[in-house]
């Protein structure tokens, strides 16, 4: 029989993740792969692996496709991630990042997935409820699938923070404003996810952090907001931090805003101090972006570059140096 895991991470909307290299992508015309590389992905389950990698108990659920569902086993049994997800008819989706090593950009083609029905969200509801209890950390991250509305969020947050569990979203859009709406312990966007939340237009630095700092007392105890390749900004209702890792040799950003909330989570597992929150989630994230699959480096080394993290501490009305 399963145990009951530490952390629960509910992908809705799972993709198998297939990255092509190119050396110039052109519109209209033949190309030749130089690279290509396919695993199993999805935010939930990238969070997940990096969380399991650090050595937590962790359970995955979602929706999966039942007609090609060998990717993601395999990858489940090899990181140990204990497989709640329901199978749904069809198959998973596949999002392909196109890379241009020229451009030094990417070009996403998200493919349509399965539609889970009623019953099976209902069925997902019930399985949560069955391995939550109190203090369970519980990630909703990634996307909706078709036929699956926000309000469906409406119903399972409160649901699970009723059975005692954290719940942290790391979504975009109508997914994102709905989780909101209905009260998480965490959040994680981006700066555009986050002016798309609250429906504004950060001109500057200073003005996503007092947007950030507003949501954070008003009514998210703990959100991270990620400013790419600057850092991230950490903030809860008492402290506010600011951390960057040193100049990173990116290899693939897939999966690297994950791992930052892989980290941070971590962390917050183990019980440490929002400082080492900060410095373990950026080396999540900078050792993802080292690696085209998701990765830690050894125990030393990851403690000497937690040690490499800068970190700032943001004083009231202050920005904190570039």
């Amino acid at each position: 029989m399963n145990t009951k895991p530490s952390i629960i991470t509910v992908t809705l909307n799972p993709a198998i993740d297939h990255s092509v290299f190119v050396d110039q992508l052109l519109p209209g015309t033949v190309h030749r792969a130089t690279d290509s590389h396919r695993q199993a992905g999805g935010k939930g389950v990238n969070v997940a692996t990096m969380l399991a990698l650090g050595g937590a108990s962790v359970a995955v659920t979602g929706f999966l496709g039942e007609d090609n569902p060998a990717i993601f086993e395999t990858h489940f049994k090899r990181h140990a991630l204990q497989d709640n997800f329901i199978r749904v008819p069809g198959e998973t989706r596949t999002g392909i990042k196109i890379i241009d090593a020229q451009a030094n950009d990417t070009t996403d083609l998200n493919l349509p997935g399965p539609a889970p029905s009623s019953a099976q969200c209902e069925g997902l509801l019930s399985t949560l409820l069955q391995q939550v209890q109190a203090g369970t950390w519980v990630v909703i991250a990634g996307s909706l699938p078709r036929g699956v509305e926000p309000a469906f969020l409406l119903e399972l947050i409160p649901r699970l923070r009723e059975a005692g569990a954290k719940v942290a979203i790391d979504s975009s859009g109508a997914a994102l404003k709905a989780a909101v709406a209905a009260g998480v312990d965490l959040a994680k966007p981006n700066e555009h996810e986050l002016a798309e939340l609250l429906d504004a237009k950060f001109d500057d630095f200073q003005a996503t952090l007092e947007a950030a700092r507003k949501l954070c007392r008003e009514r998210i105890p703990n959100l991270i907001v990620s400013l790419g390749g600057d850092g991230a900004l950490f903030l809860t209702e008492d402290s506010e931090l600011m951390a960057s890792a040193p100049p990173v040799n990116v290899i693939s950003t897939v999966g690297a805003g994950d791992s930052l909330l892989a980290g941070y989570l971590q962390g917050r597992l183990a019980g440490a101090p929002l400082e080492d929150c900060a410095r373990r989630a950026t080396v999540y994230a900078w050792s993802r972006l080292e690696s085209l699959v998701s990765a830690l480096p050894a125990p030393d080394e990851l403690q000497q570059r937690m040690a490499r993290v800068r970190v700032q501490t943001i004083a009231s009305g202050d920005a904190p140096s570039q």
